[in-house]
């Protein structure tokens, strides 16, 4: 079985992690239609789920996996109707010449329906047996629904707020021997995508306010501030504190956000480290606690933060105090 042709070197992990796991998609899925598949010409592109349906002129099916146990959150696999009429057809060891025609005509029920889900339900295992040993942390995909999904429908299959939320969309070729050509689509929520391996996937055009890591061992909290701030900052995340230092050898910081409770080391002696090392003496550190203590905000202040914030905060709140300290540092870019 051939290897899928990229266009282009991977922008980021995820997107080579992905890619990666095409030789058993394509291995696993030949076995399963008894024709050559083949995935070539991967794109990845960072977009909602809205456009990507607005400037749609067809149908989908789309197939929800559920993200479990480290990493929260769904990913898609989204074929057209004509392509899942197709590949349940061919499950059910259906003639080609039959295949095709219920393909033009759109007929996508009963067994063919039930032998697409299964197909998914292949694939969602096959990424699941791929991205486990792959990621830092344990993952695993759960298949949860399969359902028709148009311009017409949209809101009433998906929330508003995954129809909008930034995305990225793997798009391949999808080659079934025999068929005409067509695509294989998976979706992941962009801070989802970025959590696998603590990366920042931009557009090269985007510009950041700043950048601020964050320090938490809250894999919750670090999901939330990274959804409230990431539209306008570049958000570094770690879970880990012994990390945090290190992270400045990587990236420019502008302004750090740390925990105060942590196991092995407390947001207080890390904000006393940041200020001994000569290459974080100077960036502005804001402490933050769901339970502060009067004693909590003076060893705070006294170990050198700037700013003390109560957790939970809005994202006004948190821009405000963000903004505040870059601005006295000359970091913030004009809005």
């Amino acid at each position: 079985m051939e290897n899928p042709i990229i266009k282009k070197s991977p922008s980021s992990k995820l997107e080579e992690t992905l890619i990666n796991t095409f030789p058993r998609i394509c291995t696993d899925c030949g076995k399963l239609t008894n024709k050559q598949f083949l995935l070539t010409n991967p794109v990845l592109q960072n977009t909602t789920l809205s456009e990507f349906i607005k400037n749609a002129n067809t149908s989908y099916i789309l197939a929800k996996l559920t993200i479990e146990e480290f990493y929260e959150g769904e990913l898609y696999l989204i074929f057209t109707v004509k392509e899942a009429i197709t590949i349940g057809s061919l499950l059910l060891t259906l003639e080609d010449a039959i295949i095709r025609e219920n393909a033009d005509k759109g007929i996508f029920e009963g067994d063919c329906t039930d032998a697409f889900k299964e197909f998914a339900n292949q694939v969602c295992g096959m990424l699941d047996n791929e991205l486990r040993p792959k990621l830092p942390k344990p993952i695993h995909l759960k298949l949860t629904s399969t359902v028709l999904m148009n311009k017409e429908n949209a809101n009433t299959v998906l929330s508003e707020e995954i129809l909008n939320e930034e995305r990225l969309i793997l798009t391949a070729t999808m080659q079934i021997l025999g068929f005409d050509d067509g695509k294989f689509i998976l979706s992941i929520s962009k801070l989802v995508g970025e959590e696998f391996f603590c990366e920042i996937i931009a557009e090269d055009t985007k510009k950041f306010r700043g950048t601020i890591l964050v320090v938490d061992d809250s894999n919750t909290d670090l999901r939330i501030i990274r959804k409230l701030l990431g539209d306008e900052y570049k958000v570094l995340v770690t879970d880990n504190p012994n990390s945090a230092l290190s992270r400045l050898q990587k990236d420019h910081i502008d302004l750090v956000l740390i925990d105060v409770h942590m196991p092995g080391i407390s947001g207080i002696t890390l904000c006393e480290r940041f200020r001994r090392n000569a290459m974080s003496n100077a960036i502005p550190i804001i402490i933050c606690s769901s339970s502060p203590t009067q004693e909590n905000v003076i060893q705070a202040i006294r170990a050198g933060a700037e700013d003390f914030l109560v957790k939970p905060f809005t994202r006004q709140k948190l821009i405000e105090k963000i903004n505040k300290h870059l601005i006295n540092r000359n970091v913030l870019l004009n809005s």
